[in-house]
């Protein structure tokens, strides 16, 4: 499951992957697994009509989650970060040191109808942060859009679908907002570098 990214803009990725099963599939599977409400990091607002899921119990959700946790998708992310001319700037550090003083997570969501999150930038903890969507084809009633400040200028959407979805570093300009205005719940798997602190 190693990503193709398709650059959007300095830092930020359309993502695509190979799942290894089908929407339908996918979803039903998902459905099947308990959920519970989203706990929030410190200092961060509650998230009304989201659930995460980290320990799934059927084997195949989760070594879909091993398989971004561990080490080859990480690599390939800060390979890619760091062909970026203006990256290795940003942090002062070697890839070698970015790649030890972070870790890689990942988990599901589930979206509820009515779910939203205002335009915002990641907390300081995040060195990257991405998505991968099981929706059923492009549907802009599910998706996240990217912006250049906080006014919503230069608008860039993310096409959703099944594998796809998003990688994004976070710059001071990397802002961005997500929703789900469908009548369905939205499923997907979160997932970050974060610095191992």
């Amino acid at each position: 499951m190693i990503p193709r990214l398709h650059k959007l803009r300095n830092f930020v990725y359309q993502l695509e992957v190979d799942m290894p099963i089908g929407y339908t599939e996918m979803v039903n599977l998902l459905k099947a697994e308990t959920w519970p409400h989203d706990e929030i990091g410190y200092g961060q607002s509650d998230l009304a009509a989201r659930y995460r899921l980290n320990n799934p119990v059927n084997p195949v959700l989760s070594q879909i989650l091993d398989t971004i946790s561990r080490g080859e998708f990480k690599q390939y992310i800060i390979d890619k970060l760091y062909s970026e001319a203006h990256f290795p700037g940003m942090w002062g550090v070697s890839p070698e040191k970015m790649s030890a003083i972070t870790f890689m997570y990942a988990g599901y969501v589930k979206d509820q109808p009515g779910h939203l999150i205002r335009i915002h930038t990641d907390d300081r903890m995040h060195v990257v942060q991405g998505m991968i969507y099981f929706i059923d084809g492009d549907d802009a009633d599910q998706a996240t859009t990217f912006y250049t400040a906080r006014d919503h200028q230069n608008p860039i959407r993310i096409t959703t679908g099944h594998g796809l979805g998003f990688i994004a570093a976070n710059t001071n300009d990397g802002y961005h907002a997500g929703h789900n205005v469908s009548k369905q719940d939205r499923y997907s798997v979160i997932f970050g570098l974060r610095l191992n602190l």
